[in-house]
């Protein structure tokens, strides 16, 4: 590779700049151009005869690269619309307590508007129909984030603890309270975070959880997932007094509540459609939607809300 074209890619030109930039960059330099052409060039070269030549020369050049930077302003333009403001792209988080890719869908272009209507799909109705009668891993599996922190919370109801979650949106680390003092009832002792995610949840949330922990000067803390903990997440755990909850654990310790409470927790976990996710953001039912790159998630109210979560591949079939 030769000097020269080392430097040329340090230093891109206007145009190799303005092929990249954003469309308004190309657009605020064909302004310029055309502010040279019509303004600036004939005011500086146009009250000598012998200029008028050179102001010609000039005035054409600038109009040229008016005309030019106008042009990719319009293909960056073009280029930038979006032409799949549903899809899902890579994980964000819109909130903590959905999935960890959940996130906030770029405006809707006027053609997504118009074939919103055919991609809508209807919300899962196979798994809500059929009932379970008795608690199993795959009833906790099967059961919607914002469904599973509330049975959480009924949970330590029903075994007499006072428990209050927390609202929608952000949960700043943690989804329950526990009130165990008597002596100070309004102190909160332990607190309780709750991941209904399609896969393990690894040390971050864990870690985030061990900080409300010390900003609360709370000692207990308990992390419910039925789909379990990496390696990474258990150690943390372990080291800062953190109890971990898989899902044959939760499991566990519905199964050894009296057959009253056990049946009362099943009626409250299967009402209604238990299955279809939640918004996170405003809580309605979402409703599930097709894309180039498969089916997720999508709230009813958007685009006054973009929240989307990615569909688990046994959701995907269902709605199919």
């Amino acid at each position: 590779m030769t000097r020269r074209s080392r430097r040329s890619r340090r230093s891109p030109g206007l145009l190799e700049f303005a092929l990249t930039s954003d469309w308004k960059l190309s657009a605020g330099m064909a302004g310029v151009c055309v502010l040279f052409a019509s303004l600036i060039i004939p005011g500086f070269l146009g009250g000598k005869p012998v200029l008028v030549p050179l102001m010609t020369m000039f005035k054409s050049l600038a109009w040229l690269l008016a005309a030019v930077f106008g042009g990719i302003s319009l293909l960056r333009y073009m280029k930038q619309r979006p032409d799949s403001s549903m899809v899902p792209d890579q994980p964000a988080a819109a909130s903590r307590r959905a999935e960890p890719s959940a996130r906030t869908s770029p405006p809707l272009s006027p053609l997504d508007k118009a074939l919103l209507a055919v991609t809508l799909s209807p919300q899962c109705p196979s798994s809500s129909e059929v009932k379970p009668t008795v608690w199993s891993p795959k009833v906790i599996d099967m059961m919607e984030w914002k469904r599973f922190e509330d049975l959480c919370c009924k949970f330590y109801l029903v075994k007499g603890i006072r428990a209050e979650t927390t609202r929608l949106g952000a949960d700043g680390g943690v989804d329950i309270r526990l009130f165990q003092d008597e002596s100070q009832p309004t102190r909160c002792t332990t607190v309780v975070q709750c991941k209904a995610w399609s896969q393990a949840v690894g040390v971050k949330p864990v870690r985030e959880l061990r900080g409300v922990m010390a900003h609360e000067k709370v000692e207990k803390g308990f992390f419910m997932a039925p789909n379990g903990f990496t390696d990474d997440a258990r150690t943390f755990a372990a080291e800062n007094g953190i109890t971990l909850l898989n899902g044959k654990l939760i499991f566990a310790m519905l199964e050894r509540l009296p057959e009253a409470g056990r049946q009362a927790l099943l009626a409250f976990a299967t009402e209604g459609d238990w299955t279809t996710p939640t918004c996170p953001s405003c809580g309605v039912k979402m409703a599930a939607r097709d894309s180039a790159r498969g089916r997720f998630w999508g709230c009813i109210r958007y685009p006054k809300c973009r929240a989307t979560i990615p569909m688990r591949a046994a959701s995907a079939q269902s709605t199919a």
